[in-house]
């Protein structure tokens, strides 16, 4: 399947820059998380088109994008924001009709 990855060795440190007073994050980078987002689900869409296997490719987004966060954030901030992601998608559905 795959190596052991040993966490540990991948620790970084992370940095947001969120307002003390209002404990939101200012526009300008708001804005550059949102483009870094959209970029990154344009570039999914077009792997998973090309490779013609979008279940693949979603499988190792999430991978990736799952053991990064908890190695920044730990376990409980990574499952909400999971739990998040699976809540905006059923309301989406629901809106949507599917």
């Amino acid at each position: 399947m795959g190596e052991i990855l040993y966490l540990e060795n991948y620790k970084t440190e992370t940095h947001v820059v969120v307002n003390a007073t209002t404990k939101k994050m200012p526009q300008t980078e708001r804005q550059r998380v949102e483009a870094i987002r959209d970029n990154i689900e344009e570039l999914l869409n077009m792997v998973a088109g090309l490779r013609r296997d979008p279940e693949s490719v979603a499988l190792a987004a999430s991978r990736f994008g799952i053991m990064r966060m908890f190695q920044m954030h730990g376990r409980a901030h990574t499952m909400a924001f999971v739990d998040r992601c699976i809540e905006t998608a059923e309301i989406a559905e629901d809106i949507l009709g599917t």
